[in-house]
């Protein structure tokens, strides 16, 4: 197949972790504990189906000759993409379910932050795939 598995993988983190931000503005919005669970939850899936979005992605990566125009957006991909996997599961680690249902300040705002890389890391794969045409054969 010359179809990259990469993308096909990486939708399921952004839309769990998406998800689980949203879960907690719920929360806080309704001021109901029946919402937190939801986010907690969504942001473990997330962590585990990140495993073969950036093991596809590293090998896809690989791949790019390094005098590639798209090298250095692949770089910063690569970081902004990274560094929410690293705030998301700090965020998770922050959260203690079976101790207090409403996640910390501190917890929120790594997600948030989180959310922002996310962001950011998305519109760079767009550019990478529709400006530079990359994992397109």
């Amino acid at each position: 197949m010359r179809h990259p598995l990469h993308p096909l993988f990486a939708h399921f983190p952004v839309a769990l972790w998406t998800t689980s931000v949203g879960w907690d503005a719920l929360g806080l919005y309704t001021e109901s504990a029946r919402w937190w669970p939801l986010g907690y939850g969504c942001l473990a899936a997330g962590l585990v189906m990140a495993l073969p979005a950036v093991a596809t992605g590293f090998y896809e990566f690989m791949r790019v000759p390094q005098d590639h125009p798209a090298s250095k957006t692949v770089v910063w991909h690569l970081s902004a993409m990274s560094a929410a996997a690293v705030l998301f599961l700090g965020s998770l680690l922050l959260r203690q379910p079976w101790a207090a249902p409403q996640p910390a300040t501190g917890a929120l705002a790594l997600s948030l932050a989180g959310l922002a890389c996310l962001a950011a890391g998305g519109l760079l794969a767009a550019r990478l795939v529709f400006g530079y045409g990359v994992g397109a054969k």
